[in-house]
């Protein structure tokens, strides 16, 4: 399980500011994800360090999984 920084996306850009989730799933910077059922994301990091989160690491939910970006010549 890693740690990864992700923002919101909002009509597929990334806006706001980065919050921080766990990934079961190997992602890197750039990947879109699943945050949560209603929302999807865009990783800004990853293996960001337990001490930097240490503070509200038992408050950190779990993406749902990555997904594949969207055609965007659709």
């Amino acid at each position: 399980m890693m740690l990864i920084k992700c923002r919101f996306l909002k009509d597929r850009w990334p806006y706001g500011r980065e919050y921080t989730y766990r990934s079961a799933e190997d992602v890197a910077v750039g990947d879109h994800v699943q945050v949560n059922p209603m929302a999807k994301g865009f990783v800004t990091a990853v293996n960001v360090p337990e001490k930097e989160v240490a503070v509200f690491a038992d408050k950190i939910k779990t993406i749902t999984g990555k997904i594949e970006k969207e055609n965007e010549n659709a």
